[in-house]
């Protein structure tokens, strides 16, 4: 990873302070060398950039800066350059001196989830990928203006700590920031897919790369199955061709993953299939299943030698805060990083955007920023959110725009989920936490990309519910994968009759109910034991200790303490404190899997954001 932060005035500006931003911030992200800091200030004093990265131990002989006497440049992240014809080039994107040249040479060509900064003497250029797949972040403290991929290093520098309470709410109700915005007011994300030139007028000039009313023209315009597979392949085989860096493909038993193990098979480069969970979970076994098919061995993910957010609640909280800015939350924290690792860090050719081909939220009819705000938030019968009735209006209000913006530039109704989850939920859910994550391995989606999204969008929204594009793709990558079932034990929507969907709806359902009536047992044999001696009810020694320990039970009371003791806390502010209370004064085993998430996110804030 590379950690910058670059600045621009129309007059001479501080040169150390970049530096000092970076060394503060490294003082809570124990991943990089403090001494490694690299300042580079352009002659006119007008431009400076500081950045710092891992070593080449750990990712290999690649440079990410290009400091030069009257010139410099760098990138973050994973960029890939397709050429004219249409070939990926993912070694010659590693090239931080190619960035040299102004962006409007190679801005079109660029895919991955990536960012670049160009100068000179009196000019400074920032390219922000297409699809918000790599956050970057702005301040502004007088005439100066700095540019970061951590919003954590831009309020260090303007030393401010107000809190944007409707990205805090916005955090707290779903897990993510709509519009990708930080929980501090003077850090703002930069728009997903601009070419930002500052020159030496002083003045911005902005390009759009990809406007929103050529993402939606995409819809219906046809998928070509063996193109798609073709540039699939192609793309991973660049995002995997990284010297000294080993490749890893996170395998599951759903279907994103299932379509990027088939390309990285057909790309033929080497990597390791691995898949989470114990071995036997579903995913595993249909992982195992899948590997052996392709010929491949299977092995399972292992522990962060450092530990993870049950064993350290308090320190993953606050690093995931500081990596993300507080917009990715200990709710998706399986994997974030708590130390650094050894060795050379891996690519992970994750399945994650595959979702954009698959009409996720649902076609788009009737109250579409209603239905969005339910998937949003997470919203069913008989459950209410944990932020306030006012913050809800509020995160409402947000997503009703969005809704008419993209009706204005000419979005279908039906696509407009879609967009929404490409524009919002992906750029602004899954790059920060991708972010985090950044810290000991690169997370390339190859299915998130530029390039293909015409093709994930190019089947017609019902055939798209139908997993059509996933299935035919796969049916060119590896035809051998496709008929074994997925982890729920369902097979391609496509290939069923409207009976047969109906059934396997309804095994996903009765598994759920079973699923539920567990927890509701569980939940009662607990309320049992804690029964006082000689109630009614009680039950004795030997039947309480029965009762199975909850390894939650010790997240929530470490959450509860949190909040209680901090009742001047931001967060208080959006919170519907009745509905928090009663939350954190139950009993772990009595929470589903939704209010567990609550208290995820409210540990992620209680615990991870200072609370002045």
């Amino acid at each position: 990873m590379n950690l910058f932060v670059a600045g621009y005035s129309p007059s001479p500006i501080d040169v150390q302070a970049p530096r000092r931003a970076l060394a503060e911030l490294l003082t809570e992200l124990p991943f990089f060398d403090p001494a490694a800091v690299e300042v580079w200030r352009a002659s006119s004093g007008r431009v400076v950039m500081a950045a710092v990265a891992h070593p080449a131990s750990v990712t290999g002989t690649v440079r990410y800066t290009a400091f030069e006497a009257d010139r410099a440049a760098l990138f973050a992240g994973r960029p890939v350059l397709w050429s004219d014809d249409g070939h990926a080039d993912g070694r010659g994107a590693l090239d931080p001196a190619s960035y040299h040249a102004p962006a409007e040479r190679w801005a079109h060509r660029l895919d991955g989830r990536c960012t670049v900064v160009r100068a000179d003497d009196v000019s400074l250029e920032l390219y922000s990928d297409p699809l918000g797949a790599y956050p970057v972040f702005e301040a502004r403290l007088g005439e100066s203006r700095w540019f970061s991929n951590s919003a954590e290093a831009l309020r260090l520098l303007a030393g401010d700590r107000k809190v944007d309470e409707e990205a805090l709410a916005s955090v707290l109700a779903s897990g993510w920031s709509l519009e990708g915005h930080p929980v501090w007011q003077a850090v703002r994300r930069v728009p997903r897919g601009v070419v930002l030139a500052l020159g030496e007028d002083g003045r911005e000039h902005r390009r759009e790369l990809l406007p929103v009313g050529d993402i939606a023209s995409y819809s219906g315009r046809g998928l070509h199955a063996r193109a798609a597979a073709a540039t699939l392949a192609e793309l991973t085989a660049a995002l995997a061709d990284w010297p000294g860096r080993p490749s890893v493909v996170p395998v599951t038993g759903g279907r994103d993953s299932r379509v990027v193990l088939a390309a990285a098979v057909r790309a033929g480069v080497p990597f390791d299939a691995r898949t989470g969970g114990d071995p036997a979970s579903p995913d595993v076994i249909v992982g195992a299943r899948l590997c052996s098919l392709a010929g491949l061995p299977h092995g399972l993910l292992a522990p962060d030698p450092h530990g993870d957010r049950f064993s350290d609640l308090a320190r993953a909280a606050r690093l995931t805060a500081v990596a993300s800015g507080g917009t990715a939350t200990l709710a998706d924290g399986d994997g974030f990083p708590l130390g650094p690792r050894s060795g050379p860090l891996p690519l992970w050719h994750s399945g994650q955007g595959g979702e954009i081909a698959r009409v996720y939220y649902g076609p788009g009819r009737g109250q579409i920023a209603e239905t969005l705000y339910a998937h949003f938030a997470g919203r069913r019968p008989g459950r209410t959110e944990i932020v306030s009735a006012e913050a809800r209006d509020a995160l409402r209000r947000r997503i009703g725009a969005f809704v008419d913006e993209m009706k204005a530039r000419g979005t279908a109704e039906v696509d407009v989920p879609d967009l929404f989850y490409l524009l919002e939920r992906m750029a602004c859910w899954a790059a920060p936490s991708h972010g985090v994550v950044e810290l000991v391995r690169d997370t390339t989606s190859p299915l998130w990309s530029a390039r293909l999204l015409p093709q994930l969008l190019g089947l017609p929204s019902a055939e798209r519910a139908l997993d059509g594009f996933h299935l035919r793709v796969l049916r060119e990558l590896a035809p051998e994968l496709v008929d074994l079932p997925f982890q729920d034990g369902s097979g391609w929507p496509e290939r069923r009759s409207e009976l047969g969907q109906r059934i396997d709806r309804g095994r996903t359902l009765t598994r759920k109910a079973r699923a539920e009536l567990r927890r509701r047992a569980a939940g009662t044999m607990a309320r049992r034991t804690r029964a006082a001696p000689g109630r009614a009810g009680a039950v004795g020694p030997a039947e309480a200790s029965e009762a199975p320990a909850d390894p939650f039970e010790a997240t929530l009371a470490a959450v509860r303490e949190a909040a209680h003791s901090q009742a001047q806390h931001p967060a208080w502010n959006v919170l519907d404190r009745r509905r928090v209370t009663r939350l954190l004064a139950s009993p772990a085993v009595e929470l589903d899997a939704m209010n567990r998430m609550y208290v995820w996110r409210l540990g992620s804030a209680f615990l991870g954001l200072p609370s002045g």
